[in-house]
C-alpha cells in the first residue's frame, strides 16, 4: 500500500477552505452533525446550510476529500437508465456554475460531452433505451454511426463498432475542486467544518439521535448524517442499536498517460462498456480505467488507520484485461508513456445502488454512502435530497431503489458482501439483460420447499436473499437462463403455468413475502391511522390497503388480516421487510408492537377455479362461499398441520387462498396439496407467471408500480381508500380529489406485430402524440389475453413545461406509442382490467 500525497498534482490544486480549523473549538451543541468530509458529506453540509439550518457541523477524521474523493476520475453522465438517477445527476450539472458564482471557486466542470460506443446490436439497444430516458428528461442526445464516432473522437478505433450514443450535455468535473467549493459554500451559509475529528460514538436516547462523542469532545445534536464513504459501515456500528449499512471496498483502477499527440482538452468522455473501459482527457494525456468483470475486493478485515490520500500498489496483471481493451480502442496509446497507474479503494453495495435516507434503527440518523464509484456525479443531487428529507420528512421524488431501508440483516454479512462485490462491479458495465439474476452469494435464505421445487424443475431467482422459483422447466435447456432482449426461452414455461392457473389450479411458493404481527391495546387505532383503507372490521376480515406518507404516496401496499381485537397479521412484498417494520414501528404508541414473523410461516398460494376442490380434500374446514367468503380468513387444519392461517384473497384474479403455514409443517402440507391436486392437473408456478397473471388483472405492486410519490388518486386505487375515516396522507388525497392529478398510472396493451425481437420489459419510454409522456414501470405477456400488458405513469405538461391536470378524457384521447429497441410500437389504453373486469371469478 502506498501513501501518495504527491499524486495531488494530477488533480486540481488542493486548497483548504476550513479557516482556522486547527484552533477552533468543537461546539457543545449543533442542530446537525455530518460525519465524512468527502464530496458527498461536503454537499450535504452545503445543502443543509443553504436551506437555512445554520447550526451545521461537518466532521472529518482526516482531511477534506482524503478518502476516495481525491482519486476519483470525475466523470459526469446524465442518462442513468432510470429517472431517479438521471434527476440526481441533472441537478449537479445545473448547480456547478451557480456554485462557482456563489463561492468564487471553480469546480473544474467542463462540458465536453460523452460518447458511449457499441460493438453489437444488444449494446446499441441499451444505448437507445438510455436515449429514450433522456428524452423524458429533455436531455439532448443522438444515436450515431461508427463513422460519426470517429469524427467525434479521432483517437478511436471504430472498425468493430455498430454505433454509439453521443450525449453533448455530459462532461467532467475536478473532484477536489468540487469538494472545496461545496465546503466554502457551506461555511458561507453558516456551517462549520472540522478536520482531524473522529466520531467515536453516536449517542442515542429514546431511539433518537442525541449527540456524538468524538476524540475532541462531545456534541449534542438532533440530526446525524453518516457520509463516511467506505467507513460508513464501520461508523454504523458505533451506536446502540447498531445501524446496518452494507458496503464493501474494492480496488478500482485507472491509468494516466503523459501528454499525447492528438489529445484535445475538449476530448469527450468515452465509454466502451463491451470492453469494460472508460477514458477522458487529463492534462494533455488520457486517463483510462475499467469496471472489470471480476473485481478485487479489499479491506476484508477492516480499513487500516490512518488511511488518508493512500493507494494500493500497482497490479498490472489484474489490469491486463482492461489494458488490452484500451489499446484496442485507442491504438495510439501503445506509443504513449504511462505516467502512473492509480489503484485506489472505492466502496460498493451488493446491488450497485447507493444507500440513502433515514435509517430504520434510529430516528434522525441519515446516511449517504456506497456510491459504487459514482459519488462525484451524484454528490450534489444527493445532498439536495437529504436536505429535503431532513426538513420535509421525505425525498423530493421516489428513490425507493436507493433507500437504505431496502437492506436486510444478511446484507451486512462480510462474506456475503465480499463474494457479491466481486460480481457487481462488473455488472455496472455489463449488458443489463432483462430479468438478470446475479450468481454470487446465493442460497442465503430458502423455504422448506426448496429441494422439492428444485426436483420439479424450478429455475431460481433471488429476492431479499430468498431463493424463489422464477419458472419451472420441462427440459435441461429450459432450466438454465439464456438472457435476451427478445422473446425469452422461458416464454412457453410461463404460458403453461399461467394457463394452469386460469383453467385449473396452480400452486405458488410465496414464502419470501414479508409477514408481521401488530399487537397491543392500541393496535386498532394505530392501524386505522396507518392504513388508508378501513381495517377495523370483524375478526377474520381481510383488507388490501396502502400505508401512505404525508404526501399521499405509498410507503407500503399490503394485505391486513384482523386476527383478534388487538392483533393484526400484515403481509407485504419480500423487498419491504425492513422498511415496513420500520414504518409501522415508528407510528405505534407505547405497549403496541410490531414483530416480523416472515420465517415463522411458509406461504403457499393455491389459485385457480379448481383450488377449492383441491384444498377441500385435505381440510375439515368448509371452504364454500357461505362459510368462507372472499376477503375473510380462518385458522384451519390442513393436511397434518394445525394453526394454518388461510386467507381468501388473490392477486391473480382467480378463486384461491393464501396459506400461511407454520414452517415445520410446510413441506408436508405442500406434498399433500400436490397429491390431492393431481386429479385436477395442479401445476407448480413461479414468480414470472405470477407477474404475468397479476398484470392481466391490472393488479399493482409496491416497488414496481406503486411508490412514495404515487398516490391512490394517481394509481386509480381510491376503491381501496376509506375517506370516511382519518388516516395519514388524507389531506393530500383530499387536495388531489379537489384539484385533480397531473399523472396517472395507466394500463396499456402493446402491439409488437408478432415480432419476437420486440419485447417490452419495463423502463421503456412511452410517447403520447410524439412527446415523451412517461416510462413503463412493468410489462409482461398475458397468455390469456394474447398480448403484452404494461403499466406506465403518464404525465401531461403545458407548453411551458409545467404539469397540467390529467383528466380521464385527456388520458383516453391520447395516441400512445412505446419505444422498444429503437422502434415505436402502438400502445392502447385499457379502460378496465383485461381479465375478469367485474371480479366475478374472485368471489365464485
Amino acid at each position: 500500500m502506498l501513501r501518495l500525497k504527491h499524486f495531488r498534482h494530477l488533480h486540481s490544486p488542493y486548497q483548504r477552505y476550513v479557516s482556522g480549523h486547527h484552533v477552533k473549538r468543537l461546539p457543545d451543541r449543533a442542530k446537525a452533525v455530518i460525519c465524512g468530509g468527502g464530496v458527498v458529506g461536503c454537499s450535504v453540509a452545503y445543502h443543509l446550510a443553504k436551506i437555512g439550518i445554520k447550526d451545521v457541523i461537518l466532521l472529518e477524521q482526516g482531511s477534506i476529500s482524503c478518502g476516495t474523493t481525491w482519486h476519483a476520475a470525475g466523470l459526469v453522465g446524465l442518462m442513468r437508465g432510470n429517472s431517479s438517477g438521471t434527476k440526481i445527476c441533472q441537478y449537479g450539472v445545473d448547480l456547478y456554475p451557480k456554485l462557482e458564482e456563489e463561492t468564487g471557486l471553480g469546480t473544474g466542470w467542463k462540458n465536453v460531452g460523452s460518447l458511449a460506443v457499441a460493438r453489437n446490436r444488444d449494446r446499441l439497444r441499451v444505448l437507445e433505451a438510455h436515449q429514450a430516458v433522456g428524452r423524458l428528461h429533455n436531455i439532448e442526445s443522438k444515436i450515431v454511426t461508427a463513422e460519426e464516432c470517429a469524427l467525434i473522437c479521432p483517437l478511436l478505433h471504430v472498425d468493430d463498432l455498430v454505433g454509439g450514443l453521443w450525449a453533448p450535455a455530459d462532461g467532467i468535473v475536478a473532484p477536489n475542486d468540487l469538494a472545496n467549493a461545496l465546503v466554502k459554500g457551506a461555511t458561507l451559509n453558516g456551517a462549520q467544518v472540522f478536520e482531524k475529528v473522529a466520531v467515536e460514538k453516536v449517542e442515542v436516547k429514546n431511539w433518537r439521535v442525541s449527540g456524538v462523542k468524538t476524540n475532541q469532545g462531545s456534541v449534542q445534536c438532533e440530526i446525524f448524517v453518516n457520509c463516511a464513504g467506505q467507513w460508513a459501515m464501520e461508523l454504523g456500528k458505533l451506536s446502540t442499536p447498531v445501524v446496518n449499512i452494507p458496503l464493501h471496498s474494492s480496488e478500482h483502477y485507472y491509468i494516466v498517460t503523459k501528454p499525447m499527440k492528438g489529445v484535445s482538452p475538449t476530448m469527450p468522455v468515452i465509454r466502451d462498456h463491451c470492453g469494460y473501459i472508460y477514458a477522458r482527457e487529463w492534462s494533455g494525456g488520457v486517463l483510462a480505467g475499467m469496471f472489470e468483470p471480476k473485481a478485487k475486493p479489499c479491506f476484508k478485515n477492516g480499513i487500516p488507520k490512518p488511511f488518508e490520500f493512500q493507494l494500493f500498489s500497482e497490479d498490472w496483471d489484474h489490469f491486463q484485461i482492461a489494458m488490452d481493451q484500451i489499446l484496442h480502442r485507442f491504438p495510439s496509446i501503445s506509443n504513449a508513456e504511462i505516467r502512473q497507474m492509480i489503484n485506489g479503494p472505492e466502496s460498493f453495495t451488493h446491488d450497485m445502488s447507493p444507500a440513502i435516507g433515514e435509517v430504520p434503527e434510529i430516528k434522525n440518523y441519515y446516511v449517504a454512502a456506497g456510491f459504487n464509484s459514482r459519488g462525484i456525479m451524484s454528490a450534489c443531487g444527493v445532498g439536495k435530497i437529504l436536505a429535503d428529507w431532513v426538513t420535509t420528512g421525505g425525498p423530493p421524488y421516489d428513490i425507493s431503489g436507493l433507500d437504505v431501508r431496502r437492506f436486510g440483516p444478511h446484507h451486512v454479512n462480510r462474506r456475503f458482501l465480499g463474494d457479491r462485490i466481486e460480481e457487481t462491479l462488473g455488472v455496472s458495465y455489463g449488458i443489463p439483460w432483462p430479468k438478470k439474476e446475479l450468481q454470487s452469494a446465493r442460497r442465503v435464505k430458502m423455504s422448506p420447499l426448496h429441494l422439492a421445487l428444485e426436483a420439479s424443475g424450478a429455475s431460481w431467482g433471488e429476492a431479499m436473499g430468498w431463493e424463489r422459483p422464477n419458472w419451472f422447466a420441462q427440459s435441461p435447456e429450459e432450466l438454465v437462463p439464456a438472457y435476451s432482449f427478445g422473446r425469452p426461452h422461458w416464454f412457453d414455461a410461463v404460458g403453461r403455468e399461467s394457463r394452469a392457473c386460469r383453467e385449473r389450479v396452480a400452486i405458488f411458493d410465496m414464502s419470501s413475502c414479508s409477514k408481521f404481527v401488530v399487537e397491543g391495546p392500541s393496535a386498532e387505532s394505530a392501524m386505522q391511522y396507518l392504513c388508508a383503507n378501513n381495517v377495523a372490521g370483524h375478526k377474520g376480515s381481510v383488507v388490501t390497503t396502502g400505508m401512505l406518507n404525508t404526501h399521499g404516496g405509498y410507503e407500503s401496499s399490503c394485505t391486513v388480516v384482523r386476527l383478534d381485537k388487538n392483533k393484526y397479521f400484515v403481509v407485504s412484498g419480500a423487498s419491504q421487510a425492513t422498511r415496513d417494520a420500520a414504518w409501522i414501528s415508528s407510528h405505534l404508541p407505547h405497549f403496541t408492537t410490531v414483530r416480523e414473523v416472515t420465517s415463522h410461516y411458509s406461504t403457499l398460494a393455491v389459485m385457480g377455479p379448481e383450488s377449492r376442490k383441491v384444498l377441500q380434500c385435505i381440510t375439515p374446514a368448509s371452504l364454500d362461499n357461505d362459510h368462507f367468503p372472499f376477503a375473510t380468513s380462518k385458522e384451519i387444519e390442513l393436511g397434518y398441520a394445525t394453526g394454518v392461517l388461510a386467507v381468501r384473497t388473490s392477486c391473480v384474479g382467480e378463486l384461491g387462498w393464501e396459506l400461511h403455514i407454520p414452517t415445520e409443517y410446510a413441506l408436508g402440507v405442500y406434498e399433500q396439496i400436490m397429491e390431492a391436486g393431481t386429479k385436477w392437473g395442479i401445476r407448480n408456478a413461479g414468480w414470472y407467471s405470477l407477474d404475468s397473471l397479476r398484470l392481466e388483472k391490472s393488479q399493482l405492486w409496491w416497488g414496481v408500480e406503486l411508490g412514495t410519490r404515487i398516490t391512490p388518486c394517481e394509481a386509480g386505487l381510491m376503491h381501496s381508500v376509506d375517506m370516511t375515516k382519518s388516516f395519514q396522507g388524507k389531506d393530500a388525497v383530499l387536495k388531489q380529489q379537489r384539484e385533480g392529478v397531473n399523472k396517472f398510472l395507466a394500463v396499456f396493451s402493446v402491439d409488437t406485430k408478432g415480432d419476437e425481437t420486440l419485447v417490452p420489459w419495463g423502463h421503456e419510454t412511452i410517447f403520447e402524440s410524439g412527446k415523451a409522456a412517461g416510462s413503463l414501470s412493468s410489462a409482461a405477456y398475458g397468455p390469456h389475453l394474447g398480448m403484452y400488458v404494461c403499466v406506465a405513469a403518464i404525465q401531461r405538461s403545458a407548453p411551458d413545461g409545467t404539469p397540467c391536470v390529467l383528466t380521464p378524457e385527456l388520458l383516453s384521447a391520447g395516441k400512445y406509442e412505446v419505444e422498444i429497441g429503437g422502434q415505436l410500437c402502438s400502445a392502447h389504453l385499457l379502460q378496465q382490467p383485461g381479465y375478469d373486469p367485474k371480479s366475478e371469478k374472485l368471489v365464485s
